[in-house]
């Protein structure tokens, strides 16, 4: 089936709030945020934590330990990288090659996109029994006016709300969206934008052999769009979600359809983009697949070869027109998931061993010069938001 995809980025894009001193304050603090092991119950999870930057802010265990000793989530963490350029959820017509009509679900937050976008994204995280584990909206406020950072974050806030729970979190909230849309998690400089760029000395012989199969025999580009949608560079995903037969690992889940109460929807994850994506390992929504490697050959013989992969969770939806026969060879196999080290980042790949963060790359757009871009408005809806 082939996706024509126009998300109305652009309708919104005026709701969008302008960047200035306060935006830069508050991504200061989102910073501090990000790292602080106090506001997990008990104390000693970070949102970093899970979100290592070495990892391109994902977690290298197929599932992340919660705060509480013995819990644990059931799906691998994503990376960060390029996360608030993620589309808002819609529901989107597409037409497949017999020009038939029909309507899915594009973008959102989390793998299973039951966040409409990064600001309803960042709240859930604290209260997850299974994550950070507080008990409620109170309890974060109350360690987010006891922390390091919290002069800073009362100026967000004003003296006047304070002492107002749901003023202090709204606004520590924005705070970690406009840290996630520092240029630091948003640099397009692997080499394969360098490729893109003319410099076809970028690519290796096998990565350059690897690019053609991915736009061609592969037809991985169905799903992770080379071209541009709603951000001037292209995010090698159109954030549409697919039952790709995963492997089951733990309890069955659900995915999309699990809270769009569809039963074609379920087993559904979203599409994540490539870029970084060889620094992610494991795979899947569930880290059920270790390399690149096993990757691509699932998608090459998962029907062919269906005992070397095992059960999956819904097997009357997974996709079968799209992947699982592809008939790659070895060599274009090879190949394919040589072209992944192509989409790392290089600012990723220069962290020194007492970086923190990864440095962004000089040159990056600003977070003001791109604001219309970001899909950045649900917080506009909060009874705490105030026009600037």
């Amino acid at each position: 089936m082939i996706r024509y995809v126009v998300l109305p980025v652009f309708a919104i894009a005026a709701l969008a709030p302008g960047r200035g001193d306060a935006a830069e304050g508050a991504a200061s603090v989102g910073r501090q945020i990000f790292f602080d092991t106090r506001l997990s119950e008990p104390e000693g999870q970070s949102c970093a934590s899970c979100h290592d930057p070495r990892h391109g802010f994902a977690d290298p265990r197929p599932v992340s330990p919660g705060a509480v000793v013995g819990r644990e989530g059931t799906r691998n963490a994503p990376s960060l990288m390029y996360a608030s350029l993620i589309p808002a959820m819609v529901l989107e017509e597409f037409y497949d090659e017999d020009g038939v009509q029909s309507m899915v679900h594009e973008g959102g937050l989390f793998l299973d996109g039951r966040a409409h976008d990064q600001f309803q994204q960042v709240q859930q995280p604290f209260f997850d029994p299974r994550e950070m584990n507080l008990p409620d909206a109170g309890e974060l406020a109350a360690r987010l006016r006891e922390a390091e950072y919290a002069g800073a974050l009362q100026e967000l806030v004003g003296d006047g709300s304070w002492g107002r729970d749901s003023a202090v979190n709204f606004h520590a909230y924005r705070a970690l969206v406009e840290f996630l849309k520092d240029p630091l998690f948003r640099p397009f400089d692997a080499r394969i934008d360098a490729f893109w760029a003319g410099d076809e000395s970028a690519l290796t012989a096998a990565e350059r052999r690897g690019l053609e199969v991915f736009k061609v025999e592969g037809n991985c580009v169905k799903c992770h769009l080379v071209g541009t949608l709603t951000w001037p560079e292209p995010l090698l995903s159109d954030y549409g979600y697919d039952n790709v037969g995963a492997p089951s690992r733990g309890e069955r889940d659900p995915g999309l359809g699990g809270h769009t109460g569809d039963p074609e929807e379920l087993g559904q994850f979203k599409a994540p983009t490539l870029r970084n994506i060889a620094l992610t390992a494991p795979y899947m929504h569930n880290g059920s697949i270790a390399t690149l490697k096993e990757v691509m050959e699932f998608y090459n013989k998962r029907d062919l070869e269906p005992h070397r992969w095992g059960e999956t969770d819904y097997p009357d939806t997974v996709n079968r027109e799209d992947m699982g026969d592809l008939g790659l060879t070895d060599q274009q196999v090879e190949d394919l998931t040589a072209l992944m080290d192509a989409f790392t980042d290089r600012s990723l790949l220069e962290m020194e061993p007492g970086d923190r963060l990864p440095r962004a790359r000089p040159g990056t757009p600003s977070t003001e010069a791109r604001k219309n871009y970001f899909p950045d408005w649900s917080h506009r809806l909060d009874p705490e938001f105030r026009s600037p």
